[in-house]
């Protein structure tokens, strides 16, 4: 649920961009929907690898988390600071936060 909720904002945001870079509107709605299948393919494919070693899985997410830890501190934060968007971004991830624990704590 959680990797599902990340992944709408995720699309919008690379369609956006695509359209930015002048690339049709129907163009970026197909190359952001492909980026998702992969994800749907690769978990799959994860999740039929699990069965396969389940004692790597803990390491395996843990090392997950970590990357993307590193990727919100060094990259992310930094860049959403920047012209002024303090405050909007500071209350977006604090929102994003608050959502991830309130699905944790449902299912």
């Amino acid at each position: 649920m959680a990797i599902g909720a990340q992944n709408a904002p995720e699309g919008l945001l690379v369609a956006f961009f695509l359209i930015n870079q002048r690339i049709s509107k129907l163009k970026a709605f197909i190359i952001a929907t492909l980026t998702g299948v992969f994800e749907i393919v690769t978990s799959l494919l994860g999740y039929l690898l699990t069965s396969v070693v389940k004692g790597l899985v803990p390491y395996g997410l843990s090392f997950a988390a970590g990357a993307m830890l590193f990727i919100i501190y060094k990259e992310l934060i930094p860049e959403s600071h920047g012209d002024g968007n303090e405050r909007v971004s500071t209350y977006a991830f604090i929102m994003g936060l608050l959502l991830m624990v309130f699905i944790i704590d449902i299912f």
